[in-house]
């Protein structure tokens, strides 16, 4: 492929040319996101893609003769499918809009040509254009030598002989004469190769875009059963039938696009929650283990330890589970709002609750552990929600615990 006519925006491109720029332009993206993911590489080669892909388009366009504001059709698709491919997108999304961009060119690709006759070169035509080399004239081959005539002899008679056919036919041919042939005389068909051997002018009426795109089959390789023979009868019924193949996969695409498109934004979403159920799952068993040492004291009450947190616990309530005292709140039992012991030391509950096993949780502050289990262990009795416990022996059930041995003075 010629790389200056990439550049250029006043040629021609044909369909096979563009649908060629276009596959390009959509497969360089994902191996090079694939080789230096979310690098600034995939920007430069989006930019880049889309300068060529919209050139090519633009050409395409003005072989066709359509308004040159369809390029945007194909161009803003590839455009997102970069971006898509830097942000490193759900895959159902990138390949939904690559599709889609896919689906816009071939679009395009199926606008017919304002001139089927003009010369194309590697599928351009334009002021960059280079004309192929013509083969097989650079160097003329002849015949050695048959019954001692000469060479040039023979070259000569062998460079004669088409001439003198050629006008042996033109003398049987009656050519009309302008002006003054008969009407009732049927008129003969000029053939310009024999009117004119130079003449390579084009013919007055062009044919048909089927016909002129038609494979010549070989029945009797066709018979006995050859593939590309095959093919080349399914392509002139396909190019036959091209209106409603046409439409059946422009359908086909917009399906499968939607699907993709619908089946990438589930996976996005539901991407999303999935991450926050792990999150959660992954909080549970945390939540679940709890560090809980409980010790029994001699008057029947517990005092329990849990993740830092003094509780005090006794039986004696009935009733479903509620709460009973508040501190945030200052709402409840006042009776409940304070613990007293019996020299007079006072400590505030956090939360009093009556639990579904009709037992009473008193929680206090870790700030007032040290002091509260030094209380517990020194003091005779103390004061809470009108109920009086005893401390008798609460010094020597504490040393069995370490977890509250830990907050007693050593000496």
């Amino acid at each position: 492929m010629q790389l200056n006519t990439l550049w250029c925006y006043q040629g021609r491109d044909n369909a096979f040319r563009f649908m060629a720029i276009t596959l390009a332009s959509f497969g360089i993206l994902p191996l090079v996101s694939l080789i230096f993911p979310q690098s600034v590489l995939i920007l430069f080669v989006t930019l880049l893609s889309c300068v060529v892909m919209g050139l090519s388009t633009a050409r395409r366009l003005i072989d066709a003769a359509k308004p040159l504001y369809w390029v945007l059709v194909p161009l803003l698709p590839h455009l997102l499918f970069g971006l898509s491919c830097y942000w490193f997108w759900p895959l159902g999304v990138i390949s939904g809009i690559g599709l889609l961009g896919l689906a816009c060119s071939v679009f395009i690709s199926f606008f017919p040509a304002k001139d089927p006759q003009a010369k194309y070169v590697e599928g351009y035509f334009g002021v960059k254009s280079q004309p192929q080399a013509i083969l097989g004239r650079a160097r003329k081959r002849y015949e050695p030598q048959v019954f001692g005539q000469s060479v040039h002899d023979s070259a000569r008679s062998a460079s004669d002989a088409p001439k003198s056919s050629l006008e042996n036919v033109r003398s049987e041919i009656k050519m009309p004469v302008f002006g003054g042939a008969d009407e009732n005389e049927p008129n003969v068909s000029r053939d310009p190769l024999l009117t004119d051997p130079n003449n390579t002018a084009a013919p007055r009426f062009g044919k048909s875009w089927q016909a002129s795109h038609r494979f010549d089959v070989d029945h009797d390789a066709l018979d006995t059963g050859s593939v590309t023979e095959l093919l080349k009868s399914w392509l002139n019924r396909a190019k036959e039938h091209h209106v409603p193949l046409l439409w059946a996969a422009k359908i086909t695409a917009v399906l499968l696009i939607s699907g993709l498109i619908v089946w990438g934004l589930v996976s996005l979403t539901s991407g999303g929650s999935d991450t926050h159920d792990d999150v959660a799952i992954s909080e549970s068993p945390k939540e679940l283990h709890v560090d809980r040492v409980s010790a029994k004291l001699p008057d029947g009450f517990w005092i329990v330890m849990q993740n830092d947190i003094f509780i005090l616990r006794w039986l004696g309530d009935t009733g479903s589970a509620q709460n009973i005292w508040r501190l945030d709140t200052a709402k409840g039992d006042k009776a409940c709002s304070e613990l007293i012991f019996n020299d007079g030391s006072q400590y505030r509950p956090i939360t009093v609750d009556l639990l579904s096993d009709d037992a009473t949780e008193a929680r206090f502050s870790p700030l007032d552990n040290k002091s509260i289990i030094n209380h517990i262990a020194m003091r005779g009795s103390f004061k809470l929600c009108g109920y009086d416990f005893s401390l008798k022996g609460s010094q020597a059930t504490l040393m069995q615990h370490q977890v509250f041995a830990d907050y007693l003075p050593t000496n």
